[in-house]
């Protein structure tokens, strides 16, 4: 994982540590420690603040490049699956139909 986290070095990605997704500049990854920055929101107050956060790289379960994902909640992301292989579903059927 170290290696691969390297190669990301000054990126954006989004980082799942232990069970927890973030959307983190990697700033370094030294040792078998790696550091990053994230932001969270405040809904109440409208503030962003920039969190620096340093974990083991033994805690990161996973990695993804994608940027614009709609919802990382699992429920959420799954439905907008469903609708969005539904609606290819429903092309490939007229596709089919008007043969």
């Amino acid at each position: 994982m170290k290696s691969i986290l390297q190669d990301y070095l000054e990126q954006e990605i989004w980082i799942l540590i232990r069970d927890k997704w973030y959307f983190a500049r990697i700033i370094n990854v030294c040792d078998d420690l790696l550091w990053f920055k994230h932001r969270t929101h405040n809904k109440d107050t409208e503030e962003d603040t920039l969190w620096e956060m340093v974990v083991k790289t033994s805690e990161v379960v996973a990695i993804d490049r994608v940027i614009s994902v709609v919802s990382r909640k699992p429920d959420v992301f799954i439905s907008r699956l469903l609708e969005t292989n539904s609606s290819t579903d429903n092309q490939q059927q007229e596709h089919d139909n008007s043969r």
